[in-house]
């Protein structure tokens, strides 16, 4: 591609970023278009307000447009729609936290996803300070209680004592993804607590310990399990016999979530004892379980007792090589181990060469081509690497493709039949997420508010 094109490519993007957020201004008219969803969803960071404010607090940060104010950059436009995003998701926090089985309360739940928002919204570092300060208590006593829980449960787990344990429900002492992932558990909360700041420093530490102890195999019967094992179907998520369980492999739900967030802690200089030696198995585990093919390495996007997996599936985010190629290359940034980098970034390379582009019909971060797109621009700027640079506009150019003018927020619906809870607007599969990846390729820079924080990307 030419660097005429290249620019070409990169106006058309911005182009395409304003109108996704002039759609996305006002909440009245562009909140959650399901009339009976759950106030917890429509609050939550996935399909929820929070989202959507991240993706006009980070246009708020460039340059104002040359209208003042209508542009991609419109400072003062997108600053009020991102405060008033806030407020939204912080009417329907509310709301949530009344409600009879409110969902798990991880990062993408109202409350973390509410102070997510806020703290990347709010116009200076003393700006809307008291409600930063409360919302930050909560989240560091939110997280503190989830690794307590998890602390007890570990002592009780499989191979830690005499009996086989009553642990986290989960089925004979076996951890959830409540514990641990990066949508629920306690590594999306790390990944915000990093971010907060000495008040949150003592949660985050019993968090960064707790899956520090995830690293170690869990010992029963015959066997060592991975201390990550979920006693649930791999497909169905429900409870089933430890034996029929699994190991996730994914970034959202998976081992690559934690192994990011202990790298990037070790990168930002918050280390405790033994995360360098879980930083390192984890590492080395991912590196003895790849597979490959005619295009090169690849992961499952689980492990189980069972047949393995005979190829490799979707590249995305949440399940598939992308992911885990990027945690990785993390965890060979923060302990400077080239092997490990070179590995995330070979992998990559390979789970690239090996998609269909032209058959990748879904636009969003979680599962499509705008997470594909914000990895790759992460990774190659981390690399140098000159053939994961020249997929970064390719990637682009074909999530460009997925426009849809007559859509309600200027993307394609995703095939298939999706669940009424997903806000096509929102940040994990609709048009906000596929909006923040475009901005970051159009105005290639590191995201200001540092939005991708939310994937474990960076």
């Amino acid at each position: 591609m030419s660097a005429r094109q290249h620019d070409a490519l990169r106006a058309r993007a911005a182009a395409t970023v304003t109108a996704v957020a002039r759609r996305l201004t006002d909440p009245a008219a562009a909140d959650h278009p399901t009339p009976d969803v759950s106030p917890f969803r429509a609050a939550s960071l996935s399909d929820g307000a929070p989202g959507i404010a991240l993706l006009h607090a980070e246009l708020s940060r460039a340059e104002p447009g040359p209208d003042g104010g209508g542009g991609a950059g419109g400072d003062p436009v997108h600053r009020d729609a991102a405060l008033r995003w806030v407020r939204r998701a912080a009417a329907l926090a509310a709301l949530a936290g009344k409600a009879p089985a409110p969902g798990p309360q991880g990062l993408y739940g109202p409350l973390a996803a509410l102070s997510f928002a806020l703290h990347r919204t709010a116009d200076g570092p003393g700006a809307q300070g008291a409600a930063r300060s409360h919302l930050r208590e909560q989240v560091a006593e939110l997280a503190g209680g989830r690794a307590a829980r998890e602390e007890r449960r570990l002592a009780e787990r499989p191979g830690s004592g005499p009996g086989p344990g009553s642990g986290s429900g989960s089925g004979s002492g076996f951890t959830t993804f409540t514990a641990y992932d990066v949508i629920s558990g306690q590594t999306g909360l790390g990944a915000h607590l990093l971010e907060l700041g000495h008040p949150a420093e003592p949660a985050l530490t019993r968090v960064l310990r707790a899956l520090i102890a995830l690293s170690r195999p869990v010992r029963t019967h015959d066997r060592g399990l991975p201390g990550w094992w979920v006693a649930l179907d791999g497909a169905s998520y429900r409870p089933v016999a430890p034996a029929r369980g699994h190991a996730n492999l994914g970034m959202a739900h998976g081992m690559p979530g934690p192994l990011a967030l202990l790298a990037i802690a070790w990168r930002e200089g918050v280390r405790v004892p033994g995360q360098r030696a879980a930083v390192t198995d984890l590492a080395q585990w991912l590196l003895a379980r790849r597979c490959a093919d005619a295009a090169g390495p690849w992961w499952p996007g689980q492990l189980s007792l069972g047949p393995a997996q005979p190829e490799p599936g979707r590249p995305s985010w949440c399940y598939g090589t992308p992911g885990i190629a990027r945690a990785l290359q993390l965890a060979g940034l923060a302990l400077e181990v080239p092997d490990w980098q070179e590995a995330g970034v070979e992998a990559l390379r390979a789970a690239l060469a090996r998609a269909d582009l032209a058959e990748t019909a879904e636009a969003g971060l979680c599962h499509g081509l705008a997470g594909l797109l914000q990895i790759t621009w992460r990774a190659a700027r981390d690399s140098g690497d000159p053939e994961l640079a020249e997929r970064v506009p390719q990637l682009a150019a074909r999530l460009l493709e997925l426009v849809d003018e007559t859509a309600p927020y200027g993307f394609a619906a995703a095939p298939g039949e999706r669940p009424p809870e997903e806000h096509p607007g929102g940040f994990l599969t609709g048009a906000a997420g596929a909006a923040l990846a475009l901005h970051t390729f159009a105005t290639d820079a590191e995201p200001a508010t540092r939005w991708d924080r939310a994937l474990l990307l960076a």
